[in-house]
């Protein structure tokens, strides 16, 4: 180019080739003259002038095109490699060194959206109902929960200062009074003996051994019911155990109850306590639970201790139940315990070699999926940080037909559903980026990790067979319908996890002025949550109308909870921007949701946290009819 041509001469020109580090920080020109090492601010400061920061490096092109160019790439490694996480450098450059691929030198200056934002908000503790503080992360449920709430204005969110989720001390009172009872048995008249002392704190196996003794209103047809109830409505969802195993065992123990297996002992124990809630024909008293798990709390100590299968089983089945009652800090803390204990014992590696039975070798790749997926969904919902680092994993889908699983889901489905487990792992950190504070292209663009997450989730959903797919459902066996919906209820759960803050976003800006001009990046990311969100709730209402919909131990109650916050959300936005009468579509499938939740929640046997979700759903549901 001519230079009497330029706009600017260059004896003008503002750009300085190399600035030093210390108009760099000031945000400065940099003014060097030609042949001097020294600009003239360090020369009148009387400072070293030094260069050693990198030249920030410029992007040439258009976002949309190097978004276009990013996502061939992920979908080209993704098919040589289905499970690589993308949603890091860090995660990136681990996947190269393990393949022995030559990678460039880290560019330390580069951004790097996976980390903190020097920008984020203060991060608070909130008491629960011990009075201690709980650590729950912005990107959390329940803040979801607080900030939509406030968006009615201050009184909507009265009352909300305290997690009641994290209830008391699950250890303190059923305990104490059954170690009372102990007690004043002792002390009426009956022969004191060392087993009899030794009951109130660590028992002997053989004192615990049948959860039927001393109990002559508990037979050993309710018992055998009871565990057939568990095996027919909570195994499909949460396969901890392996059926023809555990059966055998219990008739074991039916015949023989000496000498068996503490950590076994505990899951039986859990199992009764999870069937009550799903055998409302068999008539189990909450004080007859309340005894069963006062024994499982005297058993845990000591399985806590074992590096064993058979531990992480029962921690598993335990923390379950403290979960469903209002005990999720303590259900976290027996599933971190479980995730170490199968570290112990190498169930995280196909690699690990073990004398096994190939039962056995295909039992420990499902507790470990079992595992993995319920940590995972606990991170989600907490935003707290995962114990379990994917790169260390590598743990194939197991066998459904070698564990007598082929009647009880779709070929398949697992494999299927252990991929999306790994997504929801990868969503749940890059989480804190995508809170409602940020909303420029950096985290919400094509370039954004959570567009990574969202090409990954689109890729899972159009690589679908055509048996899992949301279209076969009605065509599919009863047994496989449940599975199918809830695979598909996770994927709609996984992509408003990563979108909910973009969509929040937007109803907090309609919310301050309905006329503004959002981004084009917070509108598209925003809708897909929407329509996650609808699609959600429509799952949970076919699932109620196949008779399949589970109230009382699974995961179906939070998933329509979720499902109804991402309808507010759209109600709000569309009331803001096109009127009340735009948004009836979205209003009707809230009042379905809150009138399964309130028809669910009528069931005595609906435990603590699940009637919480449900109470919850149906306020919201009330205050956005009067929106």
């Amino acid at each position: 180019m001519n230079t009497s041509n330029r706009r600017v001469p260059l004896d003008q020109r503002k750009r300085t080739e190399t600035s030093c580090d210390k108009c760099k920080s000031r945000k400065q020109k940099c003014d060097r003259l030609p042949g001097q090492d020294e600009c003239r601010y360090c020369q009148r400061q009387g400072i070293v002038c030094a260069t050693t920061q990198v030249r920030k490096k410029r992007i040439y092109g258009s976002v949309e095109g190097l978004g276009t160019r990013l996502s061939l790439l992920e979908s080209l490694v993704k098919g040589l490699l289905p499970e690589a996480d993308l949603s890091s450098v860090d995660e990136m450059r681990a996947l190269g060194r393990s393949l022995g691929i030559p990678l460039p030198a880290s560019d330390e200056s580069g951004l790097d959206t996976t980390k903190n934002s020097n920008k984020q908000d203060e991060e608070i503790t909130l008491p629960d109902q011990q009075g201690q503080d709980q650590y729950i992360g912005p990107a959390s449920s329940f803040y979801f929960h607080l900030n939509l709430r406030g968006l009615f204005g201050p009184e909507a969110t009265k009352g909300l200062s305290r997690f009641i989720m994290f209830g008391r001390n699950a250890a303190d009172t059923k305990y104490e009074a059954y170690a009372v009872e102990r007690r004043n048995t002792l002390e009426y008249g009956q022969e004191s003996s060392p087993e009899s002392f030794v009951s109130l704190g660590q028992p002997p196996s053989h004192t615990y051994n049948s959860p039927s003794a001393g109990l002559p209103d508990i037979d050993q047809h309710t018992l055998d019911s009871l565990v057939v109830a568990f095996f027919d409505h909570i195994h499909a969802d949460f396969p901890v155990l392996h059926e023809a195993s555990f059966r055998e065992e219990y008739e074991t123990w039916s015949l023989n109850p000496s000498g068996v297996d503490r950590a076994w002992l505990c899951s039986l124990l859990c199992v009764l306590i999870l069937a009550r809630r799903v055998a409302p024909h068999i008539r189990i008293s909450e004080e007859q639970e309340e005894k069963w798990w006062c024994r499982v709390q005297a058993l845990l100590p000591s399985v806590v201790f074992m590096t064993s299968m058979p531990a992480v089983q029962a921690l598993m089945l335990s923390a379950l139940h403290l979960h469903n009652n209002y005990h999720r800090d303590a259900c976290w803390t027996l599933t971190g315990a479980a995730v170490r204990i199968a570290f112990a014992i190498g169930i995280h590696r196909d690699g690990v070699k073990a004398k096994q039975t190939p039962v056995n070798r295909e039992l420990r790749k499902r507790l470990w999926w079992s595992l993995y997926g319920f940590e995972q969904i606990q991170v989600s919902s907490h935003d707290r940080p995962s114990a379990i680092e994917n790169s260390a994993c590598s743990v194939g889908c197991p066998r459904a037909s070698i564990l007598g699983m082929g009647e009880h889901s779709p070929p398949e489905h697992g494999m299927w559903s252990n991929r999306l487990v790994v997504i929801l792992g990868q969503a749940c950190r890059i989480s804190k980026t995508c809170t409602s504070t940020n909303s420029d292209d950096t985290y919400l663009g094509p370039l954004s990790p959570a567009a990574g997450i969202l090409r990954d989730l689109t890729r899972w959903k159009q690589s679908l067979p055509a048996h899992l797919t949301l279209e076969s459902i009605d065509s599919s066996p009863p047994s496989f319908q449940r599975p199918l919906l809830l695979l598909h209820s996770q994927y709609h759960y996984t992509v408003s996890l990563i979108s909910r803050s973009a969509l929040f976003s937007r109803a907090t800006i309609l919310n301050d002025n309905s006329t503004e001009l959002l981004p084009p990046s917070l509108l598209s990311l925003s809708d897909t949550c929407i329509e996650s969100g609808r699609t959600l709730a429509q799952l949970q209402k076919k699932l109620d109308s196949l008779g399949k919909f589970n109230a009382v131990t699974w995961w179906d109650i939070y998933y329509n909870f979720s499902g109804a916050l991402i309808l507010v959300l759209d109600i709000i936005c569309t009331v803001m921007q096109s009127g009340a009468a735009a948004a009836s579509e979205s209003r009707e499938l809230l009042r379905q949701a809150a009138d399964l939740a309130l028809q669910h929640s009528q069931n005595p046997l609906m435990p603590g946290t699940i009637h919480k979700w449900a109470t919850v759903v149906v306020e919201i549901g009330y205050m956005t009819e009067q929106f």
